[in-house]
C-alpha cells in the first residue's frame, strides 16, 4: 500500500508540476505571446500602434516573470502621451503575477519531490512505474472530459476558471474602456490553452515511454 500510495502521489505531483510549467513557459516568452496578440488583436482593433507591440509584450512577458516593474507602458501618438494601462487593469495583473509565482515554483517543488520518491523506492522500481503510470492514465481521462468540454464550451469554462483563481471582479474588463482585454481577446486565450495542452500532453506522453520501458525492462525485480 505505501509504494501505490507514492505512485499516485508521484503521478499527481508530477502531471501538476508539468502543466504548471506548460503555463508559465509559453506566457512569459515573448516568442510565444507577441505572434498570438498580434494575430488575434491587430492595431486596428486595439488602438495601439503596431510599433508599440513588441515593447508591450515585452514588458507584460517581464512582469509575469516576476520583474519588479510597474505594470505600465507609455507611448506618444502625435506628440500626446498616453498610458496604455489603468488602474484596474494592473490590479488584476497584480493578482495574476501571483499566480505565475505559484506556477513557478510548482514547476520545480513537484518534479524535485518525485525525483526523490523514485530514488528512495529503487528496491520496488517496477511497482512504482506501474502505479505511477496507471495515474497518469487515470489523470489523462479525467483532463480528456475537461478539453471536450473546452471544445463545447470554452467561454463558460474561462468564465469558471476565473471565478476559482480570483477572489474580486478586477478580470471582468470592458474592452471600451481596458486596452488589455483588446490585446488579449477570447481567440487569443483559445490558442493559449491549446499551447498549454499540446505542451502538457507532450511531457505526459514522454512519462508515458519513459514509465512504460521502465516496467519492461529485462530482469525486473518482482513486485506484484
Amino acid at each position: 500500500m505505501k509504494h501505490i500510495l507514492l505512485s499516485i502521489l508521484a503521478a499527481l505531483l508530477m502531471s501538476i508540476g508539468l502543466l504548471a510549467a506548460a503555463i508559465y513557459i509559453p506566457a512569459t516568452a515573448d516568442w510565444a505571446v507577441r505572434p498570438l496578440m498580434t494575430h488575434y488583436a491587430p492595431p486596428e482593433d486595439t488602438g495601439l500602434p503596431a510599433e508599440e507591440y513588441a515593447p508591450v509584450v515585452s514588458m507584460i512577458t517581464r512582469y509575469l516573470q516576476g520583474d519588479e516593474i510597474p505594470f505600465q507602458h507609455v507611448f506618444s501618438v502625435d506628440g500626446a502621451e498616453y498610458a496604455a494601462f489603468n488602474q484596474k487593469e494592473q490590479q488584476h495583473m497584480a493578482d495574476v503575477q501571483e499566480l505565475f509565482a505559484l506556477c513557478q515554483a510548482l514547476t520545480s517543488i513537484p518534479l524535485t519531490l518525485c525525483a526523490s520518491l523514485i530514488l528512495l523506492q529503487k528496491a520496488n522500481l517496477t511497482l512504482l512505474f506501474k502505479w505511477f503510470r496507471r495515474t497518469l492514465i487515470a489523470i489523462l481521462a479525467a483532463v480528456t472530459l475537461i478539453i471536450i468540454a473546452a471544445c463545447i464550451d470554452f467561454d463558460s469554462l474561462f468564465v469558471l476558471f476565473h471565478k476559482v483563481a480570483f477572489t474580486n471582479d478586477l478580470w471582468l474588463l470592458d474592452p471600451r474602456t481596458d486596452l488589455l482585454i483588446r490585446l488579449m481577446p477570447i481567440e487569443f486565450f483559445v490558442s493559449y490553452a491549446a499551447i498549454i495542452g499540446g505542451l502538457w500532453l507532450l511531457g505526459m506522453a514522454g512519462l508515458l515511454v519513459v514509465s512504460t520501458i521502465i516496467i519492461n525492462k529485462p530482469n525486473k525485480p518482482k513486485g506484484e
